[in-house]
């Protein structure tokens, strides 16, 4: 090589590193997902802006981002206004709900461009891609879980499931998806509230039918085939002298109802027109499954099941009611009586109606264990033991707790009695 064209070689060497150094700096490219490449000039710090919602993030040491608004546009400023969001978006909010309390999701972005949404760090880093819509769920702030820590984005006017990396976790192929909550209160507090079951369950419905997918093994219990899956209650199953406690959710497939019992995932296949809760001696949800019993109805007929689906009361009655404590009213034809959770006669069955005197709310309790039964047309008042307290001589009788007594009526002539006149 001779001097010449060595003096040129080293020239364009010198050219070309030049021109590498001043090409655009590209930040983010998501051509794939919908992105649209931020460069340099998008990035300059800009100062002519209007601050629309400042908020300091303890998990980034307390730095603070800004969405602020250039000339219609949005983006997102840090604490030195260096641009970190590049303002070319029509919508920018801060994706954590309503409750202050959740962190889960600090200084996460909703960001919508060009009519679609995605979701962006606190960085600026793109974290999805870009959906037709992306809803924030409150009950993923419920658990600690990193698995619960998802979004319901929708493609196609369909709804998936994403976690916090954009991952999708269900296909947007569905009409619905929710997280499976249950109704709680603490011990002496009248106020309920909605709570996650666990482990993390979601119900998905497909073309009118819901299934059921566990969020927390991210594997399917159930396919999409259910009319409703709701849950029921939840209880403590002894099991090889330990306790478990448990979900059980109550399936619907066309107008019958089975269950899935979740610690053992074991499934009942709806057969029953109805299926009540399942409960144990003096009404406790604790137990061993043989013993935890619900009342069901079959082929019109009605009759008790317990928790591992084998028929414990005969399911042979023409009406029954649910036990309070170890009491049930049955009936056969057209008289009443009561039995046991053994499935014993209790009380005598002559009687034309029966029923408790009071809710079991009712603060007094002597008077929950009452009965108002009929006999032979007319209306008298029985203890739990089947004992008459008031005779069978009333045409109507009305229980008047203020007064411990009763508003009763006899061939017309109304009056008020109390047990010591029985």
């Amino acid at each position: 090589m001779n001097f010449i064209n060595l003096i040129f070689s080293k020239l364009g060497f010198y050219f070309a590193l030049l021109a590498f150094f001043t090409l655009p700096i590209i930040t983010f490219a998501q051509d794939d997902d919908g992105w649209e490449k931020a460069t340099e000039e998008d990035l300059k710090t800009t100062v002519d802006t209007t601050i629309i919602e400042r908020k300091a993030l303890l998990a980034y040491g307390g730095d603070s981002i800004k969405i602020a608004s250039v000339e219609g546009k949005l983006g997102v400023l840090n604490d030195t206004n260096a641009t970190i969001v590049p303002f070319q978006y029509e919508e920018i909010s801060f994706f954590e709900g309503e409750d202050s309390t959740c962190t889960r999701w600090e200084g996460t972005l909703l960001v919508k461009g060009r009519g679609k949404y995605g979701v962006l760090d606190a960085t600026g880093k793109p974290l999805t891609a870009l959906y037709e819509k992306i809803e924030f769920m409150p009950e993923s702030c419920q658990s600690g879980s990193g698995k619960t820590k998802v979004m319901r984005f929708y493609n196609r006017g369909k709804v998936g499931l994403a976690d916090a990396y954009g991952n999708v976790v269900i296909r947007a192929s569905y009409e619905e998806i929710d997280f499976v909550k249950y109704l709680f209160s603490r011990y002496g507090d009248t106020t309920e509230t909605e709570k996650l079951v666990k482990p993390e369950l979601i119900t998905a419905k497909k073309a009118g039918k819901y299934g059921l997918f566990d969020l927390h093994n991210n594997v399917p219990l159930l396919r999409s085939e259910y009319n409703a899956i709701e849950h029921l209650q939840m209880v403590r199953v002894e099991e090889k002298k330990k306790t478990h406690t448990t979900h059980i959710l109550k399936i619907q497939q066309g107008t019958k109802y089975g269950f899935i019992l979740l610690h053992n995932q074991s499934i009942l296949t709806p057969k029953y027109e109805y299926l009540g809760e399942f409960s144990t001696e003096k009404g406790n949800t604790k137990g061993e499954a043989e013993d935890l019993i619900a009342l069901v109805q079959e082929d019109g007929k009605w009759g008790w099941i317990n928790l591992e689906g084998k028929e414990v009361i005969k399911i042979e009655y023409d009406a029954a009611e649910a036990f309070r404590k170890d009491l049930a009213f049955v009936r056969k034809g057209r008289k009443w009586t009561a039995i046991d959770r053994k499935g014993k006669q209790k009380l005598e069955d002559t009687y034309e109606e029966i029923r408790y005197l009071a809710l079991e709310t009712e603060k007094n309790a002597f008077f929950k264990t009452l009965i108002i039964a009929k006999k032979k047309g007319k209306y008298g008042i029985l203890d739990i033991e089947g004992k008459t307290l008031l005779n069978f001589e009333f045409d109507k009788i009305k229980f008047v707790p203020e007064k411990f007594g009763f508003d009763v009526e006899v061939n017309g002539e109304e009056k008020f009695v109390n047990l010591k006149r029985g």
